[in-house]
């Protein structure tokens, strides 16, 4: 049985705006704002929970800093660990 397409979610520091930027399948508009990294890779592990998905995190310069894999299932309250960069 074909599986479904994996959501993918990046976090992105935006410094025009100095504002941390979430894309991927949220929002209104497919990205959300947020003031660190650790809150906008949050939102997208919690909203990935249900049917899992890939968190590709890259800091200020952007390098790819952690690529982070949701399973379906997982518990919002398993450890994350980001700084908040």
């Amino acid at each position: 049985m074909p599986q479904p397409p994996v959501a993918t979610y990046r976090v992105e520091y935006e410094p025009s705006r100095g504002s941390w930027l979430l894309t991927g399948p949220v929002g209104a508009n497919g990205c959300l704002r947020y003031t660190t990294a650790r809150d906008a890779a949050e939102y997208a592990r919690w909203d990935a929970r249900d049917s899992g998905g890939t968190i590709d995190v890259f800091d200020q310069r952007g390098r790819l800093y952690r690529v982070i894999k949701v399973k379906s299932g997982d518990s919002v309250d398993a450890g994350l660990v980001l700084p908040s960069i």
